[in-house]
């Protein structure tokens, strides 16, 4: 059985331990998620482009870095980002630039993506789907962790995949928001390829981040019987562009 990748949403991580807790992090997960926000395209700020930049050096896990910024060809400029690493834009904000942005981060030798908020439908990639390297679906709004799933956002990741399947996209499926034991399986089910845990799925399990690894292992097993140590096969990260 193939199983999702998992990636520890970084916003969430304790911001006094964060070189401490990347070496636990990197024994266990598949790659990182980095949020990247200027408190305009939402009302909050995260991460910066020099956190992604110094965690490039100091971690081997790829990296996914989710831009939520009005401006996203000024911060694609900040990076300085590996071949297994993706940049990925809101949908709302690159409109007018998807494509150049697209030919600059294959100048940059970073991988390509695209986040779709709740209310964003799937058409707004159809025009782009072949390119795209990671397809972020967000099941919450922007900007902060531990709010509920919206139930309307299952169908966008199932219609993902079959859009996926029908266009012979290679894109895989992401899913940002809500993560945790309750939807575990019902994200797995719908399509995803890649689960992103915050909060609720992993850093508020206990305050010492190795066992809320193991609890957070043991719901996963739980929940869909999968085994993260086990012998299942974990979806890959290569791409087919």
């Amino acid at each position: 059985m193939i199983r999702p990748l998992m990636a520890p949403s970084l916003m969430c991580m304790d911001p006094m331990n964060v070189a401490r807790d990347i070496s636990v992090m990197d024994e266990h997960f598949d790659l990182y998620h980095v949020d990247v926000m200027d408190s305009h395209f939402c009302p909050n700020m995260a991460l910066t482009p020099q956190f992604a930049n110094t965690l490039r050096k100091h971690s081997s896990l790829p990296m996914d870095v989710h831009l939520m910024v009005e401006d996203p060809v000024m911060f694609t400029e900040m990076f300085e980002l590996g071949p297994d690493d993706c940049l990925s834009y809101q949908a709302e904000t690159v409109e007018r630039n998807a494509f150049r942005l697209y030919e600059r981060t294959r100048q940059l030798g970073v991988k390509f993506g695209i986040v779709l908020s709740p209310m964003t439908p799937l058409s707004a990639i159809e025009t782009i789907c072949e390119r795209i390297d990671i397809l972020t679906i967000m099941t919450i709004d922007t900007g902060f962790a531990g709010q509920k799933v919206i139930p309307e956002t299952l169908a966008k990741i199932e219609a993902a995949r079959k859009l996926r399947e029908n266009r012979g996209c290679h894109f895989k499926i992401q899913v940002d928001g809500g993560v945790k034991q309750a939807t575990f399986k019902t994200f797995q089910q719908a399509g995803a390829d890649i689960l992103i845990v915050g909060n609720s799925g992993l850093f508020s399990l206990d305050p010492s981040l190795p066992l809320a690894i193991e609890k957070y292992k043991l719901a996963f097993k739980a929940e869909t019987g999968i085994d993260l140590d086990g012998p299942d096969e974990p979806e890959s990260l290569r791409f087919c562009a």
